[in-house]
């Protein structure tokens, strides 16, 4: 697929100026200022800075060219540059301003106000209700007066028609009114939305017709006919009939929306409780996004000695000061990184590429090397001065220790979790998962196949024996320093066909110990792993367990295990035999179908790679990665609020979900391990994703051809 450019859309926060006051209106000029009417003036926004222009309370506010007018408490005034000038005989309060070719409309609560050019200026009577929230003229002249008792339209003639009824409203209560460049009417309303056309309803929109939040508090309309509603959700756009959320820390400051304009750049300014926000448009193509995101984890996210994963920040968003963060998966995610680095060096043979993937190999090689094992890895390491760090030791009594084995019968108590390295220079967490080691296996396939140089590749060859030796000698179980299996790093057969506690697991993970082996043999060349591998399938018939490995019990299923059988599926498909390949060709045609529908470009990217891309969503899966937004920080989504989706326990049972898979704009940045269909996402704006999770599926794209370089 070719990767022309698109529009990204991407948002810049702007504080109130102090002392402003309730906002009311923003507005933008043709020079690019932009203009707020508040409770204490109307404030200009220019060069990155807020000045008063004028004082008193103001209401509304409409640009025409490079002047804007403010209705005001005390009339209307009419502004160029730093100067106000108030306009005679134009009584106030203002409450509602429009401003188009054919001139400007104010009004007040008693008469109407028109003007050409606006130096002379004609006072229409108005008898309608006095409560007008907005005001627009049509392309024959005709006034829309929007009031929370109706719609009022005065003809060219003078003609008054009132709509108020519910045959004419889906509510009564208006609170916006916009004209369509095609001519059409927007009436918003706490109900939804009414569109007309020469004086008749054509349709009106609410909830059931896919608006997010019903309820308007202002509408806007751009010059190629997007509509933007003003919402207590935040800012609603229909574009065609496609429906989008702009909401959370993610897009706007608050989700309170009152006011929205749109600049001659095509910036969408939006006017909330608590700030403004500018809504930015770029053409890029997903290369320079690429290179974005990675100057993002360049940045911010590899921490020593190499291990690269999400970072926190001292305050919420702010990426001048953040601070390396511990996870017990860094492994997992650090070897994904890896395997991002050898699809970018594959697809572009960009020697930084190669030289960021080596460093990530020995930051993985070295989890092993301070343990001072011959093959076991720890989960993550840190320095030894962090005072920092999650899930520090604890000291358990005997009857802790009872309690969390009458809670989980597979509990294994761990006192000391992190262990200080020999030399006294690392502190390095144990009780490694399974997850750690199929995610290990997967970046260590891909770097050997795609970047390793011979010298690198040997180093591959004696650390992934060392890790499958390991796994041997403890019966297939991951043994920590106790000589005990960790609490997740169990494959042996006794334990998945003959405990009931592992009945879960032991799809998954007999796929996952058939990979390691797989992968370990097609590495190092080594009979006995091949050996191994066939006695699994042969007399544990750990085929029965690969051919479907999901559990596919509700209370059992899990996000992340898809993540992981993703992975291991592409160490096991580099199986050539015919009769054991047909077993993971049933595992892809079992596994990709429950999650095609998430159009997850890592999940089908992984599925093209091993089976053809004819299945896979191609342009669904583009769409994602063009609609991820720039920024990564992890603001939280809400989206229990949202009317267009409803609760649900599919998926999992295991959190609160909608039933709609929202687009990656509407919530927040998530790892393939992550519910897409979680309700509610993020840490408050507290930390920031690495990336990896947009970076390792576009290299994919561009190595295995899904993906065009850029022309």
């Amino acid at each position: 697929m070719p990767d022309k450019p698109f529009v990204q859309e991407y948002r810049v926060e702007v504080a109130y100026p102090e002392g402003a006051g309730a906002v009311r209106s923003v507005s933008a000029a043709q020079d690019g200022s932009v203009w707020l009417a508040a409770k204490t003036g109307v404030y200009r926004y220019a060069d990155s800075r807020w000045q008063q222009v004028q004082r008193g309370s103001a209401y509304a506010l409409a640009s025409r060219g490079i002047e804007v007018f403010a209705g005001a408490w005390d009339g209307l005034y009419r502004i160029s540059g730093a100067s106000a000038r108030k306009i005679p005989l134009v009584r106030g309060p203002i409450v509602a301003l429009a401003a188009d070719a054919g001139g400007i409309i104010a009004a007040a609560q008693n008469a109407l106000y028109s003007s050409v050019n606006g130096d002379v200026w004609n006072e229409i009577p108005w008898h309608g209700s006095r409560a007008i929230r907005a005001v627009a003229r049509d392309r024959s002249g005709g006034i829309w007066v929007a009031t929370t008792m109706g719609a009022y339209y005065r003809d060219a003639s003078g003609a008054i028609t009132e709509y108020h009824d519910e045959q004419q409203l889906v509510s009564g209560e208006i609170r916006g009114v916009a004209i369509a460049p095609d001519g059409s009417v927007w009436l918003g309303s706490t109900g939804g939305l009414d569109r007309y056309r020469a004086g008749k309803r054509e349709e009106w929109l609410d909830s059931s017709k896919g608006m997010p939040a019903q309820e308007v508090r202002c509408l806007s309309v751009e010059d190629d006919g997007a509509l933007w509603v003003g919402t207590p959700l935040g800012a609603v756009r229909r574009i065609g009939d496609r429906w989008s959320l702009r909401h959370s820390r993610r897009w706007l400051p608050s989700d309170q929306v009152i006011s929205i304009a749109f600049d001659p750049y095509h910036t969408a300014w939006v006017a909330t409780s608590s700030g403004l926000s500018a809504i930015h448009r770029r053409r890029m193509t997903l290369e320079q996004k690429a290179q974005h995101y990675l100057e993002i984890c360049y940045a911010r996210h590899v921490r020593p000695p190499g291990l690269v994963e999400q970072c926190d920040f001292a305050a919420p968003g702010d990426v001048a000061h953040f601070m390396p963060r511990d996870d017990d998966n860094d492994g997992q995610y650090t070897s994904m990184y890896l395997a991002m680095e050898s699809f970018r060096y594959a697809a572009t043979k960009d020697p930084e590429a190669r030289d960021r993937a080596r460093r990530a190999f020995h930051a993985l090689r070295f989890l092993r090397e301070v343990t001072g094992t011959e093959g076991f890895v720890a989960r993550t390491v840190v320095p030894a001065d962090w005072t920092r760090y999650h899930d520090g030791n604890e000291k358990l009594t005997a009857e802790d220790k009872v309690d969390r084995m009458v809670e989980n019968p597979r509990s294994k108590p761990i006192e000391n979790r992190w262990r200080l390295s020999a030399d006294g220079k690392w502190r390095w967490k144990g009780d490694t998962s399974s997850d750690e080691t199929t995610g290990h296996f997967f970046g260590y396939l891909h770097y050997y196949d795609l970047a390793a140089d011979e010298e690198e590749k040997q180093a591959v060859r004696e650390h992934v024996r060392r890790l499958t030796d390991h796994l041997l000698d403890g019966g297939f179980t991951l043994r920590d320093i106790d000589g005990q299996p960790t609490l997740w790093g169990v494959w042996s057969p006794e334990k998945l066909h003959g405990d009931p506690e592992w009945r879960a697991e032991r799809w998954t993970n007999g796929l996952e110990m058939l990979s390691y082996l797989n992968t370990a043999y097609y590495i190092t060349g080594d009979e006995k792993y091949r050996r191994a591998y066939v006695d699994l399938i042969e007399k544990e018939h750990y085929d029965v367990f690969a051919r479907r490995p999901l559990a596919i019990t509700p209370s059992e299923r899990t996000q992340f295990d898809h993540e992981l059988v993703a992975m291991a599926l592409m160490g096991a498909m580099k199986e050539k035999d015919s009769r054991y390949r047909r077993i993971y060709e049933d595992a892809l045609a079992f596994w990709f179908p429950r999650i095609r529908n998430q159009n997850s470009s890592f999940y089908s990217f992984v599925y093209a790679a091993l089976a053809g891309a004819g299945a896979i969503n191609l342009e669904g899966c583009l769409e994602f990665l063009r609609d991820e937004p720039l920024e990564l920080v992890q603001w939280t989504v809400d989206n229990r609020e949202r009317q267009d989706v409803h609760f649900t326990r599919e998926p999992t049972l295991e959190e609160q979900q909608i039933n709609r898979l929202l687009p990656p704009s509407e919530r927040a940045p998530m790892r393939w391990d992550g519910n897409p269909w979680r309700a509610v996402q993020g840490e408050d704006g507290t930390s920031e994703s690495s990336g990896v999770h947009w970076l390792l599926p576009y290299w994919m794209g561009r190595y295995y051809g899904l993906i065009e370089a850029p022309k």
